[in-house]
């Protein structure tokens, strides 16, 4: 019985290794059957394709400071086992393939293409390949910003200060007769691990200030290097995100991507998202400013959102709309990892 069950084994991986490789079936069988150590003429390396090749170099790297040449050839020391039909592996005396999973630029979620993963296999099983990963993980809310306290000395116990931030989307009645509703995203901010001291909505209301929010009224927050993104009904869970960029850096810079104020899934409905991508903007407002601040709004009823603004409970200013067209960049005719 332990014979045939070999046999079976032996005879299924050679129909899977003659169906991946395209070679017969016999000759699938025979290479299983010949130790790697006694298999004839062996001459080893790895195999690139010039696509794989280039990529290798660097092309369609972004945000990576790494050298793959260096990180291959610390690999090839090694023994592996196949990544497709399981057997050992050299690079020493095997032609070999490697597999890269690499994550596709996004300027809000992957801010550089990262390597993710690298697979060895027998060229004869598969050739090199890229395969890129869209990340589809979003953030949930809060999200956590950190406010530095200014003029505090550096051997001080608390110098920064943790906000958690929730964001809601509202539509408040029409800035002008016949007028259609005013895209309102309230970002609400409780301090974390601190009792709700003054000081602290005074702190976040002097940072919100110096940003570009406006003491009385709203501002343009665009003239600031603020940008809001919107994501609605992506197809994967959750459905709409949102991304309020504070700033932005260079690719190359130190600090890659964008600096979020707020990043995470928002409940977003398709009047909202139409009347903001219409209007180019949305009015942001965000508060507390002050220790007894409620924030709280009727949910069947969101004329007061506004008033909010026009109390001075919360700080607001105009985001501009910008979706970014080089979002998910991925070269062209990539392999989808599977």
């Amino acid at each position: 019985m332990t014979k045939n069950k070999t046999s079976n084994s032996l005879s299924g991986r050679a129909r899977d290794l003659a169906a991946k490789t395209g070679m017969s079936y016999t000759a699938a069988l025979e290479a299983l059957r010949t130790p790697q150590a006694e298999r004839p003429d062996p001459q080893g390396g790895f195999v690139f394709p010039p696509e794989v090749e280039r990529f290798i170099d660097g092309e369609g790297h972004i945000g990576v400071e790494y050298s793959l040449r260096e990180f291959l050839q610390e690999r090839a020391t090694k023994k592996y086992e196949c990544y497709e039909c399981y057997e050992p592996g050299s690079v020493a005396t095997d032609p070999t393939s490697v597999i890269f999973t690499v994550s596709v630029f996004d300027p809000d979620l992957s801010p550089a293409t990262h390597v993710m993963m690298t697979s060895l296999a027998h060229a004869a099983c598969t050739p090199s390949v890229v395969r890129w990963v869209v990340r589809v993980e979003i953030p949930q809310q809060p999200h956590r910003v950190s406010v530095e306290i200014p003029d505090v000395p550096e051997d001080a116990e608390e110098r920064v200060i943790h906000f958690g931030l929730t964001a809601a989307a509202h539509l408040a009645p029409a800035d002008e007769p016949n007028g259609p509703p005013v895209p309102v995203l309230l970002i609400t901010a409780e301090a974390e691990d601190y009792e709700p001291h003054p000081s602290l909505f005074h702190l976040l209301d002097f940072h919100l200030l110096e940003d570009g929010f406006a003491l009385e009224g709203s501002s343009d927050m665009g003239e600031h290097g603020w940008s809001l993104r919107l994501e609605h009904n992506t197809g994967s869970f959750p459905p709409s995100w949102i991304a309020v960029r504070a700033a932005t850096a260079a690719p190359d810079d130190d600090d890659k991507g964008h600096g979020h104020f707020f990043l995470a899934a928002v409940d977003l409905d398709d009047e909202w998202v139409a009347i903001a991508r219409h209007r180019g903007q949305v009015l942001i407002l965000v508060g507390p400013v002050g220790p007894h601040t409620q924030l709280r709004l009727d949910d069947e009823d969101q004329d007061d959102v506004l008033e909010l603004l026009e109390n001075g409970l919360v700080r607001g200013g105009w985001c501009p709309i910008d979706a970014p067209t080089d979002g998910h960049v991925r070269p062209a005719e990539a392999v989808r990892a599977r």
